[in-house]
């Protein structure tokens, strides 16, 4: 989301896996621990009524925010003792795993998980198209 925001390397795939959602062909779903990682790093990089703006741009998105009970959280406890990857991330990982979905990331920690979930890693290539 933040390559998106930001319009870094890979918005441009970020931004068609967002109109594929649209289009009703595939789902978007960010833990909420993660949520609170980007609305956290969107709130240092930037002044507090831009972060908030910016925030509000992303909730209109089609991405659905997964709450976090214990179960979720001994998950992702389970997720990073088995592939050594940073607490947030975990969340990420184990979500993944359990909705059988793929997990797009810029994030090579995940390298280490690749044979328990589809991991698509995010190219360095350009942002996306202004047009």
């Amino acid at each position: 989301m933040l390559r998106y925001v930001e319009d870094e390397p890979g918005a441009a795939r970020v931004e068609q896996i967002i109109n594929l959602s649209r289009m009703g062909k595939c789902r978007l779903i960010i833990s909420a621990v993660n949520w609170g990682e980007v609305s956290y790093i969107l709130t240092r990089k930037f002044v507090k009524d831009e972060a908030s703006g910016i925030l509000r741009s992303l909730r209109a998105l089609p991405v659905s925010v997964a709450p976090v009970f214990a179960t979720e959280a001994e998950q992702a406890g389970e997720f990073k003792r088995q592939y050594n990857v940073p607490y947030a991330d975990a969340f990420a990982g184990a979500l993944a795993v359990t909705v059988e979905g793929t997990l797009v990331t810029t994030d090579y920690d995940f390298k280490t998980c690749v044979s328990a979930v589809a991991v698509e890693f995010l190219s360095a290539g350009a942002g996306r198209s202004k047009a």
